[in-house]
């Protein structure tokens, strides 16, 4: 990307309320969290021998799937949707619309499952509020956004169990393992770290923060972004891949 103005990094965390638990999430947001599951599953096919060759989706995702085709704003969007996967090729494919829509405003867009979406003012003098509308816009307009996000609610998730039992099956891994950093009850790590089923962004936010303080010791930056001078344990260290574990598949610690 050219230019030399400086990015904005721009987590959707309105797509990853609904979406997506505050381990997971912070996978996402700060460390990529490990290899990437397959998402292309057999369980995730869809039928396209109904009525007027509508696909019938099914697997863990078919509810989603079958909204997100019905309400798919190109048809780019639904022939990425109806064969009941998504691969990250095609969520670059859609990303590519995304910036077409992007260009004549002077913004580029970046996607990656373990960064999320950068966006780069290239040209022109937006104001981080002005980009934020165009990007909205954008997305509305190409599914950019609920494609990706779905993508990678898949590779997080890819049972589809319920976001408030996983959240505690994460809790519980950690304390399998030893791993938190001081005592905390499963309730009260519940009622103020849990983003799951959350749907307001300002508590939605203070609990992620509230999360990613406590376990300090394992990640790299602040919460802000800065060099964290705190940070223990990396994903190479026993302790470290064990908690990214953890958040990334406690069913199977």
């Amino acid at each position: 990307m050219q230019g030399n103005t400086a990015t904005t990094i721009r987590q959707r965390l309105h797509h990853a309320i609904v979406l997506i638990g505050a381990a997971t999430l912070a996978c996402v947001m700060f460390a990529g969290c490990g290899q990437v599951a397959d998402v292309n599953g057999a369980s995730k096919t869809a039928d396209t021998s109904g009525t007027g060759g509508e696909p019938t989706f099914s697997g863990p995702y078919a509810a989603e799937f079958k909204k997100q085709y019905d309400q798919a704003p190109t048809d780019l969007v639904r022939n990425i949707l109806k064969d009941g996967k998504i691969t990250e090729a095609e969520v670059q494919e859609v990303y590519d619309d995304y910036n077409k829509c992007l260009e004549p405003y002077g913004l580029q867009a970046t996607w990656t499952l373990d960064r999320g979406e950068g966006v780069g003012q290239y040209r022109g003098s937006m104001s981080d509020e002005e980009q934020f509308k165009v990007m909205d816009e954008c997305h509305a307009k190409t599914g950019s956004g609920d494609i990706s996000s779905l993508y990678a609610t898949m590779n997080m998730n890819p049972d589809n169990v319920d976001q408030e039992a996983m959240a505690r099956k994460i809790y519980q891994c950690y304390a399998k393992h030893d791993l938190l950093p001081s005592p905390i009850s499963e309730d009260e790590y519940m009622s103020t770290m849990n983003t799951a089923n959350v749907t307001d962004n300002s508590q939605f936010e203070a609990n992620l923060r509230r999360w990613h303080e406590f376990f300090i010791e394992y990640m790299s930056t602040t919460f802000d972004g800065q060099p964290n001078p705190n940070y223990k344990y990396d994903q190479n260290s026993p302790q470290g891949k064990q908690f990214w574990a953890c958040g990334q598949d406690p069913l199977h610690q």
